[in-house]
This record gives structure tokens, C-alpha cells and sequence, in this order.
């Protein structure tokens, strides 16, 4: 039976959405049946979602569940559905860039019922379970986004409900994903207990993913957390929209439309209008930053009757809304940065940044490396200080036209909660992961900057028909002057 999903859709509505602003007007009908089929309409009661005029601020959740209604198998059918994603888009289009929170699934809360019934203390996913219940998928969603709404005192214009199989489904429909993998995710079960999870065995380095490998490194939480695993999927979302123009959609409109539409269920009506102004927001998603904003816990292991609970506080919970509704960061890098030239000061400026010189161990796995890549391996003179080198991968990868190009990718971990950062390097210039980067020149050198609106998530250069870059952790622990830094102190070796 399919795991619990963990990934949000909504950029994939948004973007079919987008795909109709060019289409034929006596056509949209019949892509808003097709997107928003009979039967995938979720009906809430009054209140829960509120409409909002064109062109206003827009906040919408997306439950990533694991509902198998059409399943063949009997108790697929019958077992009571979870949410195991439960995330908030907050799209402005007088903003400089969409905002992204998601909702920790074990956060405390109290669920309370249309019947009356209170449940406490229990996991705010619990709720979309607790819904289905006594009420179907659709009170299901209902719950569940009556109590976010309780808990974060926010004001909800959709509900999108996901199912991990159906979006992936989209995304192969859409030719999959190259992504960053941050560092080796193997695990084939044997029957012990260490071992007790879902098949996985993905290299690291910048590759295209489909189907199973998609759904597996999604999903993945069993050597870190799940404000790693949520930052993972956050990451996938933003390659996923990089990559698929809207242009692009106009040719396979009929079977991207049908994909979506077998994949979600929303309060969304089946119109040419709702397709007209979810096209209107995709098409101002596409030009701004997603920013990840982070939720705020005080404690994300608060034991109660024997069970584990992320807890917050209301002063906790009011930073985080006022952060995710009205947060504007921008990045900020001066151009004078750079390196000192006088050995001494260099190494004193390092120290303040907690970088130190790699390691004779990290160097050595990139000089052994060095003669399978056609072209300069550059390696970067220091690490993070707490950074341990765990390996320098060297493969190949297809770009979109088949085309096969050289890379490498050296893997250092920075902590023991999926805190892996990388430095890599490929043949092939023009790679989807830096395709709306922004240039900025630092310290005399042009850089290509891949940001969240206010932290670098991955800093490149050219050298020829050579790209390299620096990718941050998952939960971006380097901070930008590291990132920096580093990428400033990777030149080929000697």
C-alpha cells in the first residue's frame, strides 16, 4: 500500500492553470472538466474557504494525503485516509515573492469535531483522519482545514487535496524533475529493524528523477526529520516550477489537464473562470522567489502520554503567520565582498565564519576522483568547521535532448539531521537548476545566485562550457557569507 505522501500540487494546478491563458476561450470548458473532473470538487462547509477578489493576496492549503477511494484492494478502500503533508502557499501578487510554511504534522493541537467531540492532545494531521471518519474525504479536508485555521488564526481561500501517487503521476506527465540530491539515500530491506522502510537507493548529485525515484526521495524521512523531509520537498516543488514553462503546457494541455485532475481534488468549480485567474497567479508565481518560512517551535520532542509532539507557543505561532502573510526578505550581498589577499587575514576571516581548511581526507577522495572527469575538478580550499567529507561521486546525466554530460559532486555533512551541503561541477552549461538565477558579481568574479528571498540555496560560476556551483543544506544551515566563502575558495586542484 502506497506510504503517506508528503509533497504539495499546487504548484502543478497553478501551472495547467497558467497553460489556458493562451488557450482558445470556447476550449476552457472543457479543460476546466477535465482539471476539475465531476466528483473532485471538495465541498466544505460555509466559512471554511472564502473567495477573494482578483488580484488580492491568496492563501491556500494543500494536504498531501494518501486517499485510495478507486483502490482495488479492499482495505486500501476501506482504511481510514491520513495527511502526512499539510502545507500553506501565500501568493501576493504586489509581493516580491511567493511564501511557503509548512505546518509541522506532529504540532500539537486540539481537534475539535462538527459533532462537538474534542480530541486532546493530538497531531494536527490527525485531524484529516479523524474527519474522514465521521464524514468522508471531503470532511476530511473540512477538518483539517478548520483547524489550521484555529490554530494559526489564518484565512484560507482554497483547500487542495493531493494524493502522492497522482502527483507524481503529473510529474512524469510533465517529463520529470532534475534535482539536487544532497547525498547518498540507500536503503533495501532485509527484514531487520533498522531496515523497516520503504526501498530507496538514489546517488547523490543533479539528476533527473521520475516516478519511483521521485516518489522515493520525497518521501524519505528515516535518517533525519520531518523539517528536513518538508525543506526536501519544498526544494522539489521549486525545480519542478523552474522547469516547466507554461509554454510548454500549451501542447500537452488535454493530457497534463487530465493528470491533474485524476491527481486532486479542491474547492476549486469547474469554470473557464477559475481556470482564467488560477492562470493569472501562476503566471506571477513563475517570475518570483519561493520562499521557504520556517516554522517556529519551541520544542520538537515534547513527550506526552508517551507520545512525541512539535509544540509552539501563541507568541511562537503569531511570528511565524506575521512572517509567512507579510515577510518581505530580500537577499543582500555586497559586491565588494571577497577574499583577503594576506594569508593571515584570510584565515582570521575564515575563522569568524567557522571555516577552517578541508581536510587531507576530503582532498584525497577528490585527487583520486580527478582523472574520471574530463575537464578540471575544482575542489574548495575549506569546509564548515563541524563539516565531515563523506564522498565525490563522478557519473553522467542526459540533459532533455539526450544529450549525456560529465559531472562530479563532492558531499560534505554538516550535521547528523540531513545536513549535507555540495559542491559540484558538469559539462553542461545551461542546466535547468540555474535558469532563472540571477547574476551578481562578487569580489571581481560573476556568480549566479539561486535563492528563497533573503538565503542563498545555491551560488554558481562558469568556466568555459563548465558550470559549478555550491548547494546549501536542505534547512540552508551555511549562512550566506559561508556559502560565499566557499564558493570564492573552489578553484581545480593542483
Amino acid at each position: 500500500m502506497w506510504a503517506r505522501f508528503a509533497i504539495a500540487g499546487v504548484m502543478i494546478l497553478l501551472l495547467s492553470g497558467a497553460a489556458t491563458a493562451t488557450v482558445a476561450l470556447t476550449k476552457l470548458n472543457h479543460i476546466a472538466s477535465e482539471v476539475f473532473p465531476r466528483g473532485s470538487q471538495l465541498h466544505v462547509a460555509k466559512g471554511v474557504v472564502e473567495a477573494a477578489y482578483s488580484g488580492e493576496p491568496q492563501t491556500f492549503l494543500i494536504i498531501g494525503s494518501d486517499r485510495r477511494a478507486a483502490s482495488k484492494d479492499a482495505f486500501d478502500r476501506n482504511n481510514p485516509p491520513h495527511s502526512d503533508t499539510l502545507l500553506l502557499v501565500h501568493l501576493d501578487p504586489e509581493a516580491g515573492q511567493i511564501s511557503v510554511l509548512s505546518v509541522p504534522r506532529d504540532l500539537l493541537a486540539t481537534i475539535t469535531t462538527r459533532s462537538g467531540q474534542t480530541y486532546y492532545p493530538r497531531k494536527v494531521n490527525a485531524a484529516y483522519t479523524i474527519g474522514s471518519l465521521e464524514g468522508g474525504t471531503d470532511r476530511g479536508a473540512e477538518l483539517a482545514a478548520e483547524t489550521i485555521e484555529r490554530l494559526l488564526h489564518v484565512k484560507l481561500n482554497g483547500v487542495i487535496d493531493v494524493t502522492f501517487k497522482g502527483f507524481i503521476d503529473v510529474v512524469d506527465t510533465l517529463g520529470c524533475v532534475y534535482v539536487n540530491v544532497d547525498h547518498r539515500y540507500y536503503n533495501v530491506p532485509n527484514g531487520s529493524v533498522e531496515t523497516n522502510y520503504s526501498e530507496i537507493n538514489l546517488q547523490p548529485g543533479y539528476q533527473k528523477l521520475c516516478y519511483e525515484n521521485a516518489l522515493s526521495y520525497v518521501r524519505y524521512r528515516h535518517t533525519d526529520s520531518d523539517f528536513v523531509r518538508v525543506a526536501r520537498q519544498q526544494d522539489f516543488i521549486r525545480d519542478l516550477r523552474e522547469q516547466v514553462p507554461v509554454g510548454n503546457l500549451i501542447g500537452e494541455i488535454d493530457t497534463v489537464s487530465k493528470a491533474v485532475g485524476k491527481a486532486v481534488t479542491s474547492t476549486f468549480h469547474s469554470s473557464a473562470s477559475q481556470l482564467i485567474e488560477l492562470g493569472k497567479l501562476a503566471l506571477f508565481s513563475q517570475q518570483k522567489p519561493l520562499r521557504q518560512v520556517k516554522f517556529q517551535a519551541d520544542n520538537v520532542n515534547a513527550m506526552i502520554g508517551g507520545e512525541s509532539y512539535v509544540t509552539s507557543s501563541p507568541t511562537l505561532i503569531k511570528a511565524t503567520v506575521k512572517d509567512f502573510l507579510h515577510g518581505h526578505e530580500q537577499l543582500k550581498i555586497p559586491s565588494s565582498a571577497s577574499s583577503h589577499s594576506h594569508h593571515g587575514a584570510q584565515r582570521a576571516s575564515n575563522a569568524s565564519l567557522d571555516l577552517y581548511p578541508v581536510s587531507a581526507s576530503g582532498k584525497a577522495m577528490a585527487l583520486t576522483a580527478a582523472p574520471g572527469v574530463p575537464f578540471p575538478l575544482e575542489y574548495p580550499s575549506v569546509q564548515t568547521g563541524p563539516a565531515i567529507p563523506q564522498e565525490v561521486h563522478v557519473y553522467t546525466l542526459e540533459d532533455q535532448h539526450k544529450h549525456v554530460h560529465h559531472a562530479y559532486v563532492a558531499v560534505w555533512q554538516q550535521n547528523g539531521l540531513g545536513g549535507y551541503y555540495d559542491v559540484e561541477g558538469v559539462d553542461w552549461v545551461n542546466i535547468p537548476l540555474f535558469s532563472r538565477a540571477r547574476a551578481q558579481k562578487i569580489g571581481g568574479r560573476s556568480y549566479l545566485l539561486v535563492d528563497d528571498g533573503s538565503h542563498i540555496h545555491d551560488i554558481g560560476w562558469r568556466v568555459g562550457r563548465v558550470i559549478y556551483w555550491v548547494s546549501n543544506t536542505l534547512l540552508e544551515d551555511l549562512s550566506n557569507p559561508q556559502m560565499i566563502a566557499i564558493a570564492q575558495a573552489t578553484r581545480p586542484l593542483h
